[in-house]
């Protein structure tokens, strides 16, 4: 069964380091990429691969492995390098009290760091080994799942596309909402969106929406017009906006945001719920449940 693993570079892996000995070896391979176990509480990223259950487990033991034996190497080397540590204080009295292992230490230094970068690269190329081919297929991994949206967002265009190119296609309806006493007609594309209740007659065409529209603003003729998210959407891919969708659609234009020339006049261009719709269009999403156009169409 395949499972994702989560790639990170050495550097950020190992943590802060010391540029000395195996630190410089840390730091030229900071951005190596390793695997290790995908945290339960961290949401997946694209860039975390998905791959047999035999991959993640070599992946993740490589990286064990050289994180284990940098530790040690890290420690060795400390313990090597004692001499070239003297305290902040009582500098004197600790040179002299350990002046016999100091002298060995610095006969051997030279040795030991010898001893250790071999290890460090023995190690590097162990890790290589077992998991050079990370790289390759987390890249191969990411492409493909780039391949794999833009087919989704291709289909999912072209399905918006087709659900709006009909006039006489029976799947649209609408729903008259009110809040805080404003009214506002929402025309949904049942294929793409669903009102939440459908107190409305559902399957109608274009045209007959249309008519319910001239019904409505019959008797309220300042209700504004307004899409769902998914059929505005729509609309603004196939005819760039939804008036001239809707007007594509039914032939006959209309003013998606009449203003009451008795209303009282306000600083800015206001509207229903407070945000004229010119001025941030039926694209943006809010109120209805999610639904775009919550501030109203285009005009």
């Amino acid at each position: 069964m395949d499972r994702r693993v989560q790639v990170m570079s050495l550097g950020s892996l190992v943590g802060p380091w010391t540029v000395d000995v195996i630190g410089a070896r840390i730091s030229e391979n900071r951005e190596l990429r390793c695997a290790v176990e995908l945290d339960s509480k961290r949401a997946a990223y694209s860039s975390d691969p998905e791959a047999s259950a035999a991959d993640c487990n070599r992946w993740c033991a490589a990286t064990r492995y050289l994180l284990t034996t940098i530790a040690a190497l890290q420690e060795q080397e400390r313990l090597a390098s004692l001499h070239l540590n003297p305290p902040w204080r009582g500098e004197l009295r600790w040179r002299l009290r350990h002046a016999q292992r100091n002298r060995l230490l610095r006969r051997q230094y030279d040795q030991a760091k010898a001893e250790l970068l071999a290890a460090f690269d023995a190690a590097l190329a162990e890790y290589q080994a077992r998991a050079g081919d990370l790289p390759e297929y987390q890249e191969r991994y990411y492409k493909q799942e780039q391949e794999r949206a833009w087919r989704e967002q291709e289909q999912a265009r072209l399905r918006r596309e087709q659900a709006v190119a009909s006039d006489t296609d029976p799947e649209w309806t609408y729903q008259i909402k009110e809040l805080s006493g404003d009214r506002s007609f929402w025309i949904y594309q049942t294929s793409l969106d669903r009102p939440y209740s459908t107190g409305e007659e559902v399957g109608l065409t274009p045209a007959e929406v249309q008519a319910e529209l001239v019904v409505e603003r019959a008797e309220y003729p300042y209700t504004p017009v307004m899409w769902a998210q998914e059929t505005g959407r729509a609309l603004r891919e196939k005819y760039r906006t939804e008036v001239a969708g809707w007007q594509e659609l039914t032939g006959i234009e209309i003013d998606s945001f009449p203003r009451d020339p008795n209303a009282p006049r306000s600083k800015g261009r206001t509207g229903v719920y407070g945000i004229r719709g010119s001025d941030y269009g039926s694209g943006h999403s809010g109120c209805g449940g999610g639904y775009s156009g919550c501030f109203g169409g285009t005009v």
